[in-house]
């Protein structure tokens, strides 16, 4: 079975944690022995440009062409545009760089989210006769269809022509399922679990790491931005005035400036990091936070969910299907105060953060293992390869 698919970004050496869901989904797929080529383009950078930002910067270094454990990455270049997603046509200009694979002879195509990667897959879909899976993340369905009318036409086309449509979360899905009359099939993003009962000397690592023996380690993973709850996190930490404390995030973004510490509280930054790292952080750290406004499923509270650790997170997106009270301390409403508080009754009952992060390593090694899901995608791509339809997950066993 040879596999193409399509990802608006990729992990590379510039941005180690780009899209690592679908490396991690393609890997899995190759390893249970599908062929898959990745076609992952970026924008254009001109003459000049890569001085004038840090992303230009990066783009301009990331190869066109790289392989990661075997697995054929393509980051070619198209002429892009500001907004381009909501308001252009970047499936067309994306379209020129796959001239050179249309010889090949793909058996189907996966897109991840709807627009423009699923556009694209449409158009290929139709050239190629081949049969198009799109997969939904979270703002392709949640947010913008409803900031851009084109964006909606794209999106409802998606979900009427694809011959598959799933979806990251449950939520996703309820979001989908009223836009088509076409099932909309729920399978969640997979990590490479180790087996559980592995765990790290969590005081080596923390040598290894920098990180202080006698500190509570706040970790918080994913990109410097508002809608992240960044700046109510930042605030929180100026309020607790806590010199037993360390918060240490890992991303960039354009509040990274905010994240200074104002108080008792030490605040560290390491800006991208290799998802390797990353998890080394988590498995020396004391909670993870993820106060964000929105989501689809986050994969890094799937990464620390099986990493035995425990989570405070928003109640936002697919966020509750991992976080309850059972599972972490999920906040309720997204303010520094709520985030104090949660962070308060975490720590004042270890035994209680424990036992909740125990349920949500269970669950995560129950429902998130990639070669399991990997394998039911296979199922899925044969059947709908052989020319039948598959309706619900019912179809594959």
């Amino acid at each position: 079975m040879r596999l193409l698919l399509l990802s608006p970004d990729f992990p590379s050496e510039v941005n180690p944690s780009a899209c690592i869901f679908v490396q991690t989904q393609a890997l899995e797929l190759q390893r249970l022995g599908a062929q898959v080529d990745v076609y992952a383009p970026i924008p254009m950078v001109l003459p000049g440009m890569a001085r004038l930002k840090p992303a230009w910067q990066a783009y301009a270094q990331i190869p066109t062409h790289y392989q990661v454990e075997g697995l054929k990455v393509a980051r070619l270049r198209y002429l892009a545009f500001p907004g381009e997603n909501l308001w252009g046509w970047p499936h067309h200009l994306k379209a020129l760089g796959l001239r050179p694979y249309q010889g090949r002879n793909y058996d189907l195509i996966h897109a991840h989210f709807a627009h423009p990667e699923g556009t694209l897959g449409l158009w290929l879909q139709r050239r190629w006769k081949k049969p198009l899976v799109i997969t939904l993340h979270g703002d392709d369905a949640n947010t913008y269809p409803y900031q851009s009318p084109r964006y909606m036409r794209y999106f409802k086309r998606a979900l009427a022509q694809a011959d598959l449509i799933l979806a990251v979360s449950e939520a996703i899905r309820q979001k989908a399922q009223p836009l088509t009359s076409r099932p909309v099939i729920t399978h969640r993003v997979g990590l490479r679990l180790p087996p559980r009962h592995l765990r790290p000397d969590k005081q080596a690592l923390r040598a290894e790491l920098g990180l202080p023996p006698d500190k509570f380690v706040l970790l918080f993973v994913g990109t410097l931005w508002k809608y992240k709850g960044v700046g109510e996190l930042a605030q929180a930490l100026h309020q607790l005035d806590d010199e037993t404390l360390l918060a240490v995030f890992i991303g960039e973004g354009p509040m990274r400036e905010q994240l200074v510490s104002t108080s008792r509280t030490a605040i560290r930054c390491l800006g991208q990091q290799p998802n390797p790292v990353v998890r080394a952080h988590m498995a020396a750290a004391d909670a993870l936070i993820l106060p964000s406004y929105r989501e689809g499923l986050p994969t890094v509270v799937v990464e620390a969910g099986a990493a035995g650790l425990p989570v405070i997170a928003s109640t936002q997106g697919g966020i509750p299907e991992l976080i309850s009270q059972e599972t972490g301390f999920p906040l309720e409403e997204i303010s520094p105060e709520a985030i104090l508080q949660a962070l308060a009754q975490l720590r004042s009952n270890p035994t209680q953060a424990q036992e909740r992060a125990e349920r949500l390593q269970a669950h995560v090694y129950q429902h998130y293992d990639a070669s399991q899901n990997a394998r039911t995608l296979l199922s899925y791509y044969q059947r709908l390869i052989e020319g039948q339809p598959v309706t619900s997950a019912r179809d594959v066993v």
